[in-house]
């Protein structure tokens, strides 16, 4: 008896001890619990604002009920939970401009055409750089082309296929020869360029190789078979935004117009495409003046007959330089002005450099494109200089209609997949009915080789490029009643089928 009562008074004490030991420690097992439903791991609990529990003012039942109530997390779903918190987000896919690079990783494979096969693809690419009338002659889209084929390699290829460019060198009458040349061995040219391209465009068409060019001049070129381009420029079609602008702002001026062009095909097809277009909102031509690319040992003849004529505006087809910077060096020789306007590829760095002067002042540029001044407002401009800025490359307008060609192809080739193939291609371009070039340019509709209703137009003022309409920075000015459609000699040689495609070489 004696013994039982020891016995329950020592079970007492312990149970006694017991009590004060689990109070003291309720706050901490809580604490863990807490902890435990968290995650538990050391990332977590510095990343969160967790305060300590105060101490528990509960009772021992109640400490036994939260005990009893929890169950404790399996390691799978603390492993799990831990997971999903460390996981990253995904990174962005790169972008030029507002679109994203085609460009990629990818697991495209097969020899699916010319030029074509499990690793690579090897297209071409072109300009005049070794016309010895102007040495460096459009060196802009070879720059572009193999900057932007380097960085698109980098980021992957089309696909997972790495991209090869040749690139050609027409030297302006040697168009036919780089077409031999490229025919048995490309898969397609892309962002080429050539002045005389009319010379060489029966060579293309007789090897069927297709193409996605910069731009085009001669009527069978600009609607040759097997062609698309980012912002088209047909033989009879013609935007008359900028010959709006100077009738709105300086209308004395077109009753007193003149042309002044190169003598080859080009630029006489220029010419006679505003001839054509131009007369359609009230502009005369009173006096052409043909001139040698090759230069004029002495162009005052040609000042004297326009000042004489009384011609009030110029339009002048060619290059900047020396062409033009010597027309108008003997112009203010002989104290003759007017307003000139120019076409797009008078928009580079070598023409701005060279009217450090101002010689050159007075020039009216047309163009499609966001100018390099606008960086600040249009990503994509910025992302053209940035990679020519890397490569180290020439930096001009006829470079960004080749980054445009590029990424129009690269997106295209993209969409075919493993069945890369030149009709893929093309189907594809021919299928994006809005194409900016990532906000390169005005919105366009590739496929249906039609001119766009929209342009801005520079003005050259010393050594910089000024925008003079619209005036808002990163924008374009669009009308439909800009669109003139007309017929040329030009046109009509060229052959066009109800689909305006030509058929000269292939009839």
């Amino acid at each position: 008896m004696q013994t039982g009562v020891m016995y329950g008074q020592v079970i007492e004490q312990l149970w006694g001890h017991m009590k004060k030991l689990v109070k003291f420690l309720s706050p901490w097992i809580l604490i863990a619990l807490l902890t435990t439903a968290c995650g538990g791991s050391e990332r977590t609990s510095s990343s969160s604002s967790v305060k300590e529990a105060p101490p528990a003012e509960s009772n021992e039942s109640d400490n036994t009920e939260v005990q009893e109530d929890e169950e404790p997390e399996s390691e799978e779903t603390q492993a799990t939970e831990t997971e999903d918190e460390d996981t990253e987000p995904e990174p962005e896919a790169p972008t030029f401009g507002d679109i994203e690079w085609p460009c990629g990783p990818g697991d495209a494979t097969g020899a699916t055409d010319q030029g074509v096969t499990d690793e690579n693809i090897l297209i071409g690419g072109g300009d005049d750089r070794g016309f010895v009338g102007s040495l460096g002659l459009n060196i802009t889209q070879t720059d572009t082309i193999q900057a932007f084929v380097d960085l698109c390699n980098e980021m992957g290829g089309i696909l997972g296929r790495q991209i090869t460019v040749e690139l050609y060198d027409a030297k302006i009458f040697e168009v036919s020869s780089v077409w031999l040349d490229a025919c048995p061995r490309m898969f397609m040219m892309v962002g080429e360029g050539f002045a005389v391209d009319g010379f060489g465009e029966e060579s293309r068409v007789q090897c069927e190789l297709a193409h996605i060019p910069a731009w085009t001049v001669s009527a069978a070129a600009a609607h040759g078979p097997w062609m698309i381009q980012p912002v088209p420029n047909p033989a009879d079609r013609m935007s008359l935004s900028i010959a709006t602008w100077i009738s709105e702002n300086a209308p004395q001026t077109i009753k007193s117009s003149a042309t002044v062009y190169g003598n080859f095909a080009a630029t006489i097809e220029n010419k006679d495409k505003v001839l054509a277009s131009y007369p359609q909102i009230g502009f005369e031509f009173d006096i052409n003046l043909e001139y040698n690319i090759n230069g004029e040992d002495d162009w005052t003849p040609f000042i004297l007959s326009l000042k004489d004529a009384g011609i009030q505006h110029v339009y002048f087809t060619g290059t900047c330089l020396p062409n033009y910077q010597a027309f108008r060096a003997s112009a203010a020789v002989n104290d003759f002005q007017a307003i000139y306007s120019v076409d797009p590829n008078f928009y580079e760095d070598a023409c701005r450099k060279a009217n450090s002067d101002g010689v050159m002042n007075n020039t009216f540029i047309r163009s499609a494109y966001i100018p390099f001044e606008e960086r600040d407002s249009t990503k994509a401009v910025d992302d053209y200089l940035k990679i020519l800025e890397s490569s180290e490359g020439e930096i001009a307008l006829l470079g960004m209609q080749t980054a445009s060609a590029f990424l129009l192809w690269a997106t295209a080739a993209k969409s075919c997949g493993s069945n890369l193939t030149r009709d893929c291609v093309l189907t594809e371009a021919e299928a994006i009915d809005q194409w900016t070039g990532g906000g390169l340019h005005v919105p366009s509709d590739p496929g249906v080789n039609e001119t766009p209703p929209c342009g801005l137009v520079m003005e050259l003022v010393d050594d910089t490029y000024s925008r003079v309409f619209p005036e808002e920075p990163g924008t374009f000015a669009c009308d439909d009643s800009w669109s003139a459609t007309f017929t040329t000699e030009w046109s009509e040689q060229a052959k066009l089928d109800e689909n305006r495609v030509s058929h000269q070489f292939t009839d």
